[in-house]
Formats: C-alpha cells, sequence, structure tokens
C-alpha cells in the first residue's frame, strides 16, 4: 500500500511529501528547533510520511475503526490526521507547547473541509504527557522521542495501571527509538511486537519503527469497551 490509503484514487504517491500535505489539507513540514517549554521536551520533527505508510502498512491488520491512537507529542498534528484517514478511528494528541496546540487546531479546521465530519474523530489536548489520563478505549500509543526518559517512564506507567484496571491488548509504536526507552519496556516486560525497517534503514539503523504489545484482550463474557458502532459514515 503506497497511499494513505485507496479511496477514490486521491492519495498521493507515498515519497511526494508536499502533496500528502496537499492532500490531508494541513501543514507539518515546518521543524521547531528551538524548545519553547522546557529542556525535558524536545522539538518537534514529524516523522515522515514514508515512514507512516510503512508502519502502518504493517499493523494494517492490527488496528481497525474500533481503535484510539494516542500520539504524545503530537506537534502539528500529522500522525493524527494520517491515522485518522487511514483507518477511520479516533486519534488523540497531547501537545505541551501552545503555538504547536494551536497549529494543530488550524490543521484540523483544514482538515475537516477536506474530509467532513472528521474532526469529531479527532482531539487535541494542550498539556503535559505525564498528566494525561490514559482512557480504556485508548489502545495505540505513538511516541517519536518527544520528551525526557524520566516523563517517558511515567508515561508508560499510566498506561499499565490502565490496562490493569481495564484489560485489554494495547501496542506502543515508537519511532528512532532511544535504548534507553527500550531498555524502560524490557524492565516492563512488555513484548517485542514488531520491528519495522523504513526505507533509509540500510543507511541509518536507527530508522526504524519499534511496536510493543503489553495486556490481552478481554476473556469472553467481559465487558467489551470497543462494541460500539463507529459514528463515522465516509
Amino acid at each position: 500500500m503506497l497511499a494513505v490509503k485507496k479511496i477514490r484514487n486521491q492519495s498521493p504517491k507515498y515519497y511526494e511529501n508536499d502533496k500528502f500535505e496537499k492532500f490531508l489539507g494541513i501543514e507539518s513540514t515546518e521543524i521547531v528547533y528551538n524548545n519553547r517549554y522546557n529542556d525535558d521536551y524536545y522539538r518537534y520533527e514529524p516523522t515522515s510520511y514514508s515512514g507512516l505508510i510503512c508502519a502502518f502498512d504493517e499493523l494494517d491488520k492490527e488496528i481497525s475503526c474500533h481503535d484510539r491512537l494516542v500520539d504524545f507529542g503530537c506537534g502539528k498534528g500529522r500522525v493524527l490526521f494520517y491515522v485518522n484517514q487511514r483507518f477511520k478511528c479516533e486519534v488523540c494528541g497531547v501537545e505541551v507547547d501552545e503555538e504547536l496546540y494551536e497549529s494543530a487546531l488550524d490543521n484540523r479546521s483544514f482538515y475537516n473541509t477536506r474530509f467532513r465530519g472528521m474532526a469529531e474523530k479527532i482531539e487535541i489536548i494542550n498539556g503535559k504527557a505525564e498528566e494525561y489520563e490514559i482512557r480504556p478505549e485508548d489502545t495505540v500509543f505513538y511516541f517519536f522521542n518527544p520528551f525526557d526518559i524520566n516523563i517517558f517512564t511515567q508515561v508508560i506507567d499510566h498506561i499499565m495501571e490502565s490496562v490493569r484496571d481495564h484489560s485489554r491488548r494495547v501496542l506502543v509504536m515508537m519511532y528512532y527509538p532511544k535504548e534507553e526507552y527500550r531498555n524502560y519496556m524490557k524492565y516492563n516486560k512488555f513484548k517485542l511486537y514488531k520491528l519495522i525497517k523504513l526505507p533509509t534503514y540500510e543507511q541509518d539503523w536507527d530508522e526504524k519503527v519499534v511496536v510493543y504489545e503489553y495486556g490481552s484482550a478481554p476473556s469472553p463474557g467481559e465487558f467489551d469497551i470497543y462494541d460500539h458502532e463507529s459514528p463515522f459514515i465516509y
């Protein structure tokens, strides 16, 4: 699959970043080098579209419209709009930088003019990742080295606590993963589910997405948090 999703043959090719921006109706390309919050939170840099496509092609059968993806350090929201358009699922972005948050809101407004009604399934929060309350419907978590390890461990601890309280299987995706991030996942017995090599992996071995699995689906007879009808009709 070389496009966001093959719908009405409108999607650009996977390597055409500018055309992807126009297709989604957003602007998310610019890197923000200066940190406007504090040193624990890192710069904003969007995941390449080719990287997103490679990663989610590998998870195409794992994610459905009943999932909800949370992007910690979502910046201007590229991952949110890509995933929402491709899978028609709910997404949530958590961004501490107020200016980036405002940019993400603007992008959501423009995106909604291209894909009517989609904004209803896109939530964007201006706040600290470690203060985000994990919801029972949150099933996929995305990280692109957004912050210091001390914040990362707090977020992962919250995810584990939520899974203990609301039994389900979750996936944790890490693009360009730091070794200290991976060590913490191993320490907490997250199962390495998949290692996805991106197009430039041969030039840079860090160009990969590591996917971890934690928890398990509710057994038959338990309350199914995913048993609801999607309000979105495309």
